[in-house]
């Protein structure tokens, strides 16, 4: 499996060392560029959070050498984007995953089971944005399309079915909590907001929108940027340019932006903050907004700062992890299904192309027998256990879909078999189109032709026996391909290519005429079967199971000519 995974994330990295790989989208195009540049990788997702940067690429299997070239050409692609070739032994921090490992760690983190808070909901959109980022700019095709999709519609699933996302559990709310305990609660308090506008800003906006006797400041750069906000909540804007004027009044300041420098300066806030009252800072950028000042009643929390906030939600959360981990096995194995088929592609065609030679030589019932029982034969004992108990699961699956089906008005039947009515008909000059020269099509041709029939074959090549047909006599032979214009004039005509396809344009030609065609691959389509004859003389016995059971009706037609054969000579 080509799917390989480049890890770095709060669980084994310092938020200093994670801050240099906090990239904008600029470096993100061109960590994608440089990845399928390397000539190891043809597919590139970046996902880039406060918390984790990694990143998940395909590359075409082909042993030990490629794998280990594709991880290298994606470590070093990210250590360049980060600036930080000179970072002494910086490989240590990045955890580097291949195969199963990289795709069930994607649901893990998609579903917010890896994540500091568990259950935690921004990390879904932002998984979604990383993939949409990557396949709006052509990165990413098939294989990171399948295993994307599958991981945003599990962990959907998760959310809608477990409680891990009944309560928030967002960094943003914990951050708010934080706030909340250390000052008493926040009722007539004043709180500030930079970075609103952004992904973790907007939801502490919206979260304590709810909290009574809050007064809301946000600092915006422009009119435009509060449009993005929308309607319906309360706040009060500030310039950006005044925040520092604006500080000593607040009680709260969170900055969540995407600056690469400090929103908040320790000299700034020195020359700024003149009331002695306790105030808590809470810093939730990646790299950190606000530099950290020691003076008293200063209360500064940052993204590291909310581990223990976390792991106390997370202990409530745990009984819900089992039920989402059986969730997303499911779709798990969902992806690894389809990747088995994408993989085995060609092999699948060339089944697929045996088969349907096999339903146009020897017809559908024959075809579908001949499969099982290759299967039999070819299968150790466990495989065919395996194989049966996979029919067993289809055929359920099948009766479920059956019984969902609203039922249609039945139609009152003459009798519970459906059986045809036997017709003999004089043949004799009667103009037959025999399509295909395979088993099936020159048997049926020298049938026909004993009878009286005119014969016309259309089919580019053939088997020996219709060649000796054509020799004889018995059957006009035209090696070509078929044309529409070929059933003018024909009073039957038979649809025996080894071309599907060809076969229903048959007999769509042969319907529009009105023309009774026998389509030598699906009874569905056969206006008429040909019988077992047993013949002795004038004498013709015709012998049909519906076209449901070959084998009983050519032994009965076997006893019926030995006992015509008895009768006339006796």
């Amino acid at each position: 499996m080509g799917i390989y995974l480049l890890s770095l994330s709060h669980k084994t990295t310092p938020l200093e060392v994670r801050s240099l790989f906090a990239y904008s989208e600029e470096t993100k195009e061109q960590v994608l560029e440089g990845l399928l540049a390397s000539g190891w990788i043809d597919e590139a997702v970046v996902l880039s959070t406060c918390n984790r940067m990694e990143i998940y690429c395909h590359a075409p299997d082909g042993g030990k050498e490629p794998a280990m070239q594709a991880l290298k050409a994606m470590e070093q692609e990210a250590v360049k984007a980060a600036k930080a070739e000179a970072e002494e032994d910086m490989g240590r921090y990045f955890r580097r995953y291949h195969g199963r490992q990289a795709v069930h760690h994607l649901f893990q983190v998609a579903t917010g089971l890896d994540s500091m808070v568990i259950g935690e909901d921004q990390i879904l959109g932002q998984v979604k944005q990383a993939y949409d980022f990557s396949h709006e700019r052509g990165y990413c095709k098939s294989y990171l399309n399948t295993l994307f999709r599958d991981a945003v519609t599990g962990a959907k699933k998760v959310k809608t079915d477990t409680g891990l996302s009944k309560t928030p559990v967002s960094t943003a709310g914990l951050a708010i909590r934080a706030a909340e305990e250390r000052l008493g609660g926040l009722g007539g308090k004043k709180l500030m907001i930079l970075g609103a506008t952004g992904r973790i800003g907007s939801i502490v906006l919206k979260n304590v929108q709810q909290i009574p006797e809050l007064e809301i400041y946000v600092t915006t750069r422009s009119r435009t940027s509060l449009e993005k906000l929308g309607h319906g909540l309360r706040y009060q804007a500030v310039p950006y340019e005044e925040r520092y004027s604006w500080l000593d009044g607040m009680d709260v300041v969170v900055s969540a932006t995407a600056s690469p420098h400090y929103t908040l300066t320790a000299h700034g806030l020195r020359q700024h903050l003149k009331t002695d009252k306790e105030r808590v800072f809470l810093d939730l950028a990646v790299p950190q907004d606000i530099e950290k000042l020691s003076v008293p009643g200063f209360w500064y929390y940052n993204i590291e700062d909310m581990a223990e906030l976390a792991r106390q939600n997370n202990e409530r959360k745990l009984a819900e992890v089992p039920l989402a981990g059986r969730i997303i096995e499911e779709y798990e194995n969902q992806y690894y299904k389809w990747l088995l088929y994408r993989d085995s592609q060609n092999l699948m065609e060339e089944w697929k192309s045996i088969i349907l030679r096999d339903i146009s030589e020897k017809g559908a019932e024959a075809a579908v027998s001949r499969l099982l029982y290759q299967f039999r034969e070819a299968g150790t004992v466990e495989e065919v256990e395996h194989f049966l108990a996979m029919l067993d699961k289809v055929k359920e699956e099948e009766r479920k879909a059956a019984r969902q089906r609203p039922s249609s008005p039945k139609k009152k039947q003459p009798s519970e078999a459906k059986a045809y009515f036997p017709l003999f008909f004089d043949l004799k000059y009667r103009k037959v189109l025999v399509a295909g020269a395979g088993k099936i099509a020159a048997r049926r041709a020298e049938a026909l032709a004993e009878f009286g029939a005119e014969i016309q074959v259309v089919a580019p090549s053939g088997i020996g026996q219709m060649e000796r047909l054509a020799a004889q006599g018995m059957v006009h032979w035209e090696k070509r391909c078929f044309v529409p214009e070929d059933v003018s004039g024909c009073n039957m005509v038979i649809a025996a290519t080894d071309d599907a396809r060809v076969n229903r344009e048959i007999v769509r030609c042969c319907r529009e005429r009105q023309i009774l065609v026998n389509h030598a691959g699906d009874k569905s389509q056969c206006d008429f079967y040909f019988p077992g004859v047993a013949r002795e003389g004038n004498l013709v016995v015709g012998v049909t199971a519906s076209g449901k059971d070959h084998k009983l009706a050519s032994e009965v037609t076997g006893r019926l000519q030995s006992w015509l054969k008895q009768l006339v000579q006796g």
